[in-house]
């Protein structure tokens, strides 16, 4: 082949004697220089390339087209003796490597093919604005594109002097339908919540999904008495069942509105007290709205300073274990007593339970804090029958401590390191907290059972109030609800504590009258034949130094 092309291009440069022809044919072989010149500039300017062996190769093969050429047109300028040899290997290396090139170009030729046109490039770039600017379940603006838009809401209404509404809405119990038709048909409920929450709201407006069941809301041009009319046809629209693959479903929402400029005058303010307003709805029974006041935000900074104090409370030691004594009616003798929490803060003194302890389940402050309320009342208890009281102990789990993972070997490791025998221990929990995953409740209940602990169905009756309970939870006691006991003179809820004593006593349960108070009430728990009562009757909770003087060294009559 190399002497073909050898042929051929002298044969071309022999068609013609006129000088100028020469003059074209030097031109031409000094361009076929400059194109390698080019291409080393072009790839030392792009740092990172792709198939750099088709340009070194093509970068050969134009050099010695080059070289080849001159070495014809070089006999026309100056005479050179050994010329032939020269062009014939020149000829034979541009052939070589003219193959090597087309086998590459060949070889690379799917990868060549497989990048994307400039439409196809415009095509993905609108692909990924849309990823990055709207929810890809509901179509809505998403949580960033929707910050965007609202500062620009915001410039827009400062100029114009207009005002603005921000509604955070969340969906109630979306969970629970999650978790109990599946996530195919949870899907389905945001997509159709989404379709008539914008239905009920102007072209102007902004609806975004904020990611699982939240939404937001940007009502532009708006008064506080224009976003009221459409917070009640949104309710309205959601009210009607929701039609779900054969499935009727109810769903309800809580929203929280704040306004423009009244409450902030930037999104993140606006957004943080629609936020917050909405919780106070699902504070208060959900299926409603709230506007945003400035007493929630008081309440949300004193919250949060509690919790910052709680936080440094177990540290500083200002948590203290209380006692509240069990006695048993056929020994007249404390034989149990209950560990209750209590919190002397620094500034605000003894504070309530009540006012601590949600904020200390909100925060997942409850896990740690439960676990030394546990460990000092066990070390205590063992104190005591060290000393040779007879006495059980009995300590309230929290809903978070017993749906942890680590619960039994928790409860193992303390009373191992207190040296407390299991069976001194008695584990409270309530019907709600029993019910929340009732498989993985048995099986940690019934392991605790087996080493030793004993389990106590708390606050009966407040809960969801089943008598199955009692023969369906591993228990060893059940404690009736005060709220039963206060009205234990009344018919009905003497029959009530009859039966369910009767039910527990006929399962072999032990069963304690919680908050006995007076000796009527007393007199009437004896009569139906209840065994053990706990309430102010005996005492409050008190310390365990107050304990033990009162209760522990002299026999309670």
């Amino acid at each position: 082949m190399s002497q073909i092309v050898n042929n051929l291009v002298i044969a071309s440069i022999h068609t013609s004697h006129i000088p100028i022809k020469i003059i074209f044919d030097l031109l031409t072989s000094l361009a076929y220089f400059t194109i390698p010149i080019a291409i080393l500039v072009f790839v030392r300017k792009r740092k990172q390339l792709k198939f750099k062996w088709i340009y070194i190769c093509f970068t050969l093969f134009i050099l010695l087209c080059g070289i080849t050429h001159l070495l014809h047109v070089l006999p026309y300028i100056v005479s050179f003796k050994h010329l032939n040899p020269l062009t014939t290997i020149a000829a034979a290396l541009t052939s070589t490597i003219s193959i090597i090139t087309a086998i590459l170009i060949w070889l690379l030729m799917p990868k060549l093919l497989s990048i994307p046109s400039t439409e196809e490039l415009e095509k993905a770039n609108k692909e990924i604005l849309y990823l990055a600017q709207y929810d890809t379940l509901t179509g809505l603006t998403n949580r960033n594109y929707f910050n965007i838009q609202m500062e620009q809401a915001i410039t827009e209404a400062k100029e114009n002097r207009q005002q603005l509404a921000v509604m955070f809405i969340d969906l109630d119990r979306f969970k629970m339908i999650n978790d109990t038709y599946g996530h195919r048909i949870g899907d389905l409920l945001l997509e159709e919540a989404s379709r008539r929450i914008v239905s009920a709201v102007e072209d102007k407006d902004i609806v975004s999904r904020q990611g699982g069941d939240e939404f937001i809301l940007l009502l532009k041009d708006v008064s506080p008495d224009g976003a009221e009319v459409t917070v009640k046809k949104i309710l309205q629209y959601l009210s009607s069942p929701f039609n779900l693959d054969g499935k009727e479903i109810h769903c309800t929402l809580s929203m929280g509105i704040s306004c423009f400029p009244g409450d902030g005058m930037d999104a993140e303010t606006l957004i943080k007290y629609a936020d917050l307003a909405m919780y106070k709805v699902k504070e208060t029974g959900r299926n409603n709205y709230k506007f945003f006041n400035k007493a929630m935000n008081e309440e949300i900074s004193t919250k949060l300073l509690l919790e910052n104090d709680l936080r440094k409370a177990l540290l500083k030691n200002e948590l203290e274990v209380y006692y509240q004594p069990q006695l048993d009616l056929q020994t007249n003798r404390i034989v149990a007593v209950e560990a209750l929490l209590r919190w002397h803060h620094p500034d605000k003194g003894f504070m309530s339970p009540a006012e601590f302890i949600p904020i200390a389940e909100e925060t997942g402050l409850i896990v740690p804090i439960g676990e030394w309320v546990l460990k000092e009342a066990c070390k205590q208890t063992k104190l005591w029958r060290d000393q040779g009281h007879d006495l059980s102990i009995s300590v309230n789990l929290s809903n978070q401590q017993l749906i942890s993972n680590t619960i039994v070997e928790v409860i193992k490791e303390i009373t191992s390191q207190t040296e407390l025998n299991p069976q001194y221990l008695t584990l409270e929990i309530t019907e709600s907290m029993a019910i929340t995953n009732l498989t993985d409740t048995l099986n940690k209940l019934k392991e605790l059972q087996d080493f030793g602990v004993n389990i106590s169905l708390d606050d009966f009756g407040t809960g969801y109030s089943s008598l199955s309970y009692l023969s369906t939870l591993p228990i060893d006691s059940v404690k009736i609800d005060k709220s039963f006991i206060n009205d234990i003179t009344n018919k009905t809820k003497k029959e009530i504590v009859k039966s369910v004593s009767s039910i527990a006593h006929s399962r072999g349960l032990t069963v304690v009258a919680e908050g006995v108070e007076e000796e009527e009430q007393l007199n009437i728990v004896r009569s139906l034949g209840i065994g053990m009562i706990q309430g102010y009757y005996l005492s409050k909770p008190i310390p365990s130094e107050e304990m033990q003087s009162r209760f522990l060294l002299s026999s309670f009559v």
